[in-house]
């Protein structure tokens, strides 16, 4: 692992939470980008494109290499442009590169373009942290460097926008100068320990914190060698703050006394490490489970620009569904898939598709609310069926709350998803043996299949790769119910 000498925002923004994690992210050479983080890019580019459009014209100045990059920006500062995008800062350990600096009175606006919603209440105060350190660091880089900044902006998509408007408003611009100046001021005063600390051969100690339960880094390299993969305490729910920090000392679940401060969900967990599998009187829920069964699974899609009249950006659209048939736990009588062609408007196609194979009678199960939110955005959207898909939510049964109230086992450590739940009761069905193995990379093959950012001749085996993998979210449930099933005729 060879020392890097000047480190970006991502390494920066890493370290300031766990200088150990940032040590590594500034080593170890990442995979190639999964297609949920390329359509992230591809969205990050389109906003970005229409924030270009409402601020108006200026220089785009190169990324590099980096000797160049400075040299343009300064130019053009030193020029007395107004409006310059993609401007680069750099100190001898930190760079930066602003998406627009616009000039202000005797000073210039850092503008950063976000493609997140910009709060409804337009409130700087609700602005989402991870905003405000993104515009905080790359303001203190160029302070740094001696720019005299008048304030911090922010240009967020707003929740208003509704496709046929003009691209303008799409974008509203929010100031938030005062938490970023006050976490510029932060970043001052720890940048030279985050910059030696990452810069040093040899990592920085770890310590266990809230965020080693979803690092990288943690079981491989970290704490995980240390205190071991089994019952650390991160894996307890929701384990944060002052509760966390009376906890951090005894590092693993089984080391807690009797008598630890925690709450009854982590006691839950807490329990299942010590003494096994529990059941409780929520398990009695699956009686209420009416037969014919239907298992459900919608993937959904979420442009940032809405695709049809009428939605709203970030609007989940389902593009895709798998359905399983059972007429007894896990004895299956049908199963019945759609996805979306690449074109065109299929909403009013999959909702007839999908009520024909519903049936009129028999639970509709699901793992969690998200497939109610799939059903009434087709009612409100092919509202001449909207009566019949009204309907089909009146006939959901959330599976995943047996998990919260009714058995809970170990090896789900700490978590109630399906891809936790599935490996400790049906080891036999595996996400990893898939090609698509999560609902984010699934969403963003459909997605950047019809954006054109993926080859069309290339989507015949995606769509065989989605079908096979929302297909495994149906059988899932179908295998879960079963097992639970059997659980609670155990306790009768």
């Amino acid at each position: 692992m060879a020392p890097v000498a000047r480190f970006a925002k991502e390494t920066f923004l890493i370290a300031d939470a766990c200088l150990t994690q940032g040590w590594y992210a500034a080593r170890i050479t990442k995979n190639e980008p999964t297609p949920a983080a390329e359509w992230r890019f591809f969205v990050g580019s389109e906003v970005a494109r229409t924030a270009h459009d409402a601020l108006g014209d200026g220089p785009i100045l190169p990324a590099g290499p980096l000797q160049r990059a400075q040299t343009a920006t300064a130019q053009e500062i030193a020029a007395g442009t107004p409006l310059i995008y993609e401007a680069t800062f750099a100190t001898r350990h930190f760079l930066a590169r602003a998406d627009a600096i616009r000039r202000h009175g005797n000073g210039w606006d850092v503008i950063e373009i976000e493609s997140g919603k910009l709060p409804a209440d337009g409130n700087p105060a609700s602005v989402k942290p991870e905003y405000i350190d993104d515009i905080a660091y790359t303001t203190f880089v160029a302070t740094q460097t001696g720019l005299t900044v008048s304030r911090a902006l922010l240009m967020l998509v707003r929740e208003d926008y509704r496709r046929g408007q003009p691209a303008s408003a799409l974008l509203g611009e929010i100031d938030v100068s005062d938490r970023v100046f006050a976490r510029v001021a932060e970043f001052t005063a720890k940048g030279p320990r985050v910059a030696a600390a990452l810069a040093d051969e040899e990592r920085p100690d770890p310590d266990l914190i809230p965020a080693c339960r979803k690092c990288e880094f943690y079981q491989e390299y970290c704490m995980g060698k240390k205190i071991g993969t089994y019952d650390p305490i991160i894996l307890l729910p929701d384990l944060r703050g002052k509760r966390f920090e009376q906890l951090r000392s005894y590092e693993r679940i089984g080391a807690l006394p009797p008598d630890a401060d925690l709450t009854d969900a982590q006691r839950r967990v807490a329990t299942a490490f010590r003494r096994g599998p529990i059941v409780e009187p929520g398990i009695t829920q699956l009686d209420e489970v009416q037969w014919p069964a239907y298992y459900l699974d919608f993937e959904g899609v979420d442009p940032a620009i809405p695709w049809f009249e009428g939605d709203e950006p970030y609007e989940q659209i389902p593009f895709q569904f798998s359905l399983h048939g059972c007429d007894a736990p896990g004895r299956i009588i049908a199963h019945h898939a759609y996805i979306a062609p690449t074109e065109g408007d299929w909403r009013r196609e999959l909702a007839i598709t999908l009520i024909k194979g519903l049936g009129s009678s028999g639970s509709i199960l699901m793992y969690t609310p998200y497939e109610l939110r799939m059903i009434h955005y087709l009612a409100k959207t092919v509202p001449d069926l909207g009566e019949l898909l009204i309907g089909l939510g009146e006939r959901l049964f959330d599976l995943e709350p047996i998990f919260h109230h009714g058995y809970y086992h170990p090896g789900f450590r700490g978590g109630t998803s399906i891809k936790e739940t599935l490996p400790a009761l049906v080891a036999e069905l595996d996400y990893k043996k898939l090609a698509v193995q999560n609902g984010g990379d699934a969403s963003a093959l459909f997605a950047l299949t019809r954006a054109g950012q993926y080859p069309r001749e290339d989507w015949d085996q995606h769509r065989t790769e989605l079908l096979e993998y929302c297909g495994l979210d149906t059988l899932a449930m179908v295998r879960l119910h079963a097992e639970l099933v059997k659980i609670r005729a155990g306790v009768l």
